[in-house]
């Protein structure tokens, strides 16, 4: 097992772990000291240090398009004095929206049902029940951000006060192109700071010994209740630019 004293760590930056996106992780195993514990198999092998130095560095890239999709986050609600005319009406008004939807040209595969919802509507000092809200929330993707708009004015105009606009997500559907871009930009900027480092330290950077990779997807715009409650239509919708950011930490050998 080699010493500590023969190896040269240098760790730059920061790894984000991503909750509410979309993360790729690839794994790579360096040797092993003999007598370390048995691990599972490395999803890929490259080459191990043959000096024994290695220095590790974190490079960050992002790339880039114009968003070409949509997501709204619609839905209804009614209030009424008791649970089953709440009910009864907050399902006819859902039943007008997907009808609006669908004459929109969207497909049932790009609609999907993401909330259902009773509660009691109730006065204060003292506290009385005076009624009940049932809601109910989709959500609808549209392939190509000009198809939002006049898909909110005839949800406006199919469901009228008991209409909800929480939020719209604008994406891009193909991100292959910004991933590679992302990446490429990435591996550049752990070269860079790695080719300093060894400098600093008066060496080499030698081969590529291993990649641990994690990729974060940021919307081009969202917003929280868009559009209100019922109201208007003709919200105008840009589409902005969608990025994907891809994080990596890579092993080089330090050449003497």
């Amino acid at each position: 097992m080699m010493s500590a004293q023969n190896r040269l760590l240098v760790v730059c930056g920061l790894l984000i772990a991503v909750a509410s996106a979309s993360v790729t992780a690839l794994a790579v195993n360096l040797s092993r000291p003999s007598g370390a514990a048995s691990s599972p198999p490395p999803v890929l092998t490259l080459a191990a240090s043959t000096s024994g130095n290695t220095i590790t560095v974190v490079g960050v890239g992002i790339g880039s398009a114009t968003s070409n999709q949509a997501q709204l986050y619609l839905g209804v609600t009614a209030t009424r004095p008791n649970v089953r005319d709440a009910v009864s009406v907050a399902a006819t008004d859902m039943s007008h929206l997907l009808s609006a939807v669908h004459n929109q040209g969207v497909q049932d595969k790009d609609i999907q049902t993401t909330g259902v919802s009773v509660s009691q509507q109730t006065n204060c000092c003292p506290q009385t029940i005076n009624g009940y809200n049932a809601s109910t929330q989709i959500t609808v993707t549209v392939h190509g951000v000009t198809s939002a708009t006049p898909l909110i004015e005839a949800a406006v105009d199919a469901v009228g006060n008991d209409l909800q606009i929480q939020g719209i997500n604008l994406s891009v559907a193909d991100q292959g192109a910004m991933l590679k871009t992302a990446r490429s930009a990435a591996i550049n900027d752990a070269k860079t700071k790695a080719q300093d480092w060894a400098q600093l330290s008066g060496h080499h950077v030698g081969g590529l010994i291993g990649v641990t990779e994690i990729v974060s997807t940021t919307g081009g715009f969202s917003c929280d209740q868009c559009g209100g409650k019922g109201g208007g239509g003709g919200v105008a919708i840009q589409p902005g630019v969608s990025s994907v950011s891809v994080t990596v930490a890579v092993t080089f050998e330090l050449a003497a």
